[in-house]
């Protein structure tokens, strides 16, 4: 069954973004373990949080490798920056500066170059 999702390129791309997003959220849950005392419930609970996580990830990616030329995949990783900062102003209320909204403006501007170059070959 899997096989058969993972011969649409589609598919495996939003398998691609899925992935990406998972992974994003790993920095959160560490940081949100960091708040708690050193190997304390709260601190390994996060942490395994992030573990879990990123096993999924992992195996996500695997599959998306077999399928994806290693310079396709990569490029949707771009994306996890981008949602790090969204995560920072939502979950932790950061403050974001203008250079940083210029560093996710500049990461979103390759990332559609690079995939519109994608479809044009």
């Amino acid at each position: 069954m899997l096989n058969k999702f993972l011969e649409k390129r589609s598919n495996i791309i939003l398998l691609a973004i899925i992935a990406v997003f998972m992974e994003s959220l790993t920095s959160p849950c560490l940081k949100l373990g960091g708040r708690y005392p050193f190997l304390s419930a709260g601190y390994i609970g996060w942490f395994c949080l992030a573990v879990l996580i990123l096993g999924f990830y992992a195996v996500c990616w695997q599959l998306i490798l077999e399928k994806l030329p290693l310079t396709t995949a990569y490029l949707r990783r771009g994306f996890s920056y981008i949602l790090i900062f969204v995560w920072a102003r939502l979950i932790f209320h950061e403050t974001i500066t203008w250079k940083q909204i210029l560093g996710i403006i500049v990461i979103s501007i390759g990332m559609v170059v690079s995939i519109s170059d994608e479809k044009a070959n």
